[in-house]
């Protein structure tokens, strides 16, 4: 016979031994065996030249030098994400030690639990998250997942870049092609090796803001002024005033001064 051992559960992000068991009532020359595994939640680690393979299928091939009953091989495996996980034998082909027949093998299953790995849950956390152009409405905290930030009229696109509390942890950015008019929608998923998940949104709204109103200058209005051309026009010829020159009105003296002749 020839099975598939291992543990029942395992972490996320770790290393799994897996042994394949071979034990017989006779003696073995060969063995060529084929094995089937989950790829999406496997990653085969390669360790030596009589296990190859990839992308959900390996081989064992291996030649005995003498009689043979018994033999182990153990194969490993890094867990990639969190669910139900195989490792199945597919084909098995044996030939006897002593005139070279095919033995028939029963394929075997093996399965297991992969578990989200809780020391490191709390890193599906951004440390820092910057916008522009503009700002957040309020200031960002790693434990705060929805944002809203205003952009004017003229505001096509916006930039974001995320950091990741752990380096270890995967940003996805899904945002639109072009910020319009109205609401707009930005999410930045933060996926941890343990397989935790958070989702930050950002709120971009585009219009016209207050500030951006176009200030206009009035031009200053003359006020046109009408003249009553209906006003009597007054000539010289009317002032009518008398005045009245008195003669001789210097006082007399008896004293001559040269030059001055008398008034008459």
């Amino acid at each position: 016979q020839m099975y598939i051992t291992g543990p029942e559960e395992i972490k996320k992000e770790q290393e799994i031994k897996v042994k394949v068991v071979l034990d017989s009532d006779v003696d073995l020359y060969s063995v060529d065996a084929y094995i089937d595994y989950d790829d999406e939640l496997l990653e085969f680690v390669p360790e030596n030249d009589v296990i190859t393979g990839a992308d959900g299928v390996l081989e064992i091939k291996d030649v005995f030098g003498e009689e043979t009953k018994q033999k182990e091989y153990e194969i490993t495996f890094r867990t990639l994400d969190v669910g139900d996980a195989y490792v199945n034998l597919t084909e098995v082909y044996l030939i006897d030690y002593a005139d070279l027949d095919y033995i028939t093998v029963t394929p075997s299953d093996y399965s297991f639990h992969i578990s989200v790995n809780e020391t490191v849950a709390e890193d599906a956390r951004l440390s820092d998250l910057l916008v522009a152009p503009g700002d957040l409405l309020t200031a960002f905290d790693p434990n705060v997942l929805e944002y809203e930030m205003h952009v004017g009229m003229d505001v096509d696109t916006v930039g974001v870049s995320a950091f990741a509390a752990n380096e270890d942890s995967v940003v996805d950015l899904e945002m639109p092609d072009a910020i319009v008019e109205g609401e707009n929608v930005i999410k930045i998923t933060v996926t941890a090796l343990s397989g935790n998940v958070n989702i930050y949104t950002i709120r971009v709204i585009k219009a016209q803001w207050p500030e951006e109103t176009e200030t206009v200058t009035e031009e200053p209005q003359t006020e046109e002024v009408t003249v009553d051309t209906s006003v009597t026009e007054i000539t010289t010829e009317e002032i009518t005033d008398e005045v009245t020159v008195e003669e001789n009105t210097l006082p007399e003296t008896d004293t001559e001064v040269s030059g001055v002749q008398p008034i008459e």
